[in-house]
């Protein structure tokens, strides 16, 4: 194929791209909610596709500190200090957010697990809304 027969701007292309991205990427709003996730990410969650959209990210991949609160996740005094919410707080600040360490509490198959993650957030806006994505590294499923 010629070079110049690829339209990047080609919205096909673009989800074709995101779903290959090989580390999980998520779209959240300012409240955490999950928007649209990649394929990557999808093998996280359990419950599939559909049911884990428009749900905040601590109440999708389990976060045991979202359980204590009857609100879930961002809603617990614990979650105030939520490394993976200041990350994407940042990024709503305009900061781009690079492979910080961060620690989560998760219920991993029926159990606690404190789990080391690298976040990395980046901003970004389409259309008058503002949105970041969210890479997740070292979260097995």
């Amino acid at each position: 194929m010629d070079r110049l027969d690829v339209h990047f701007l080609d919205e096909g292309l673009h989800r074709v791209m995101f779903g290959a991205m090989p580390l999980p990427v998520f779209v959240v709003d300012g409240d955490m909610n999950i928007l649209e996730f990649n394929a990557a990410a999808a093998r996280l969650l359990v419950g599939g596709w559909q049911t884990r959209k428009q749900r905040r990210s601590g109440d999708v991949l389990e976060c045991l500190q979202a359980t204590k609160s009857r609100g879930g996740c961002g809603r617990s005094p614990a979650c105030s200090h939520c490394g993976l919410r200041e990350a994407v707080n940042a990024a709503f600040r305009g900061q781009s957010v690079t492979r910080r360490w961060t620690a989560m509490e998760l219920n991993r198959q029926g159990k606690p697990a404190k789990i080391d993650l690298r976040v990395s957030c980046q901003p970004f806006n389409y259309g008058k809304n503002s949105f970041v994505l969210l890479v997740l590294e070292g979260l097995d499923p």
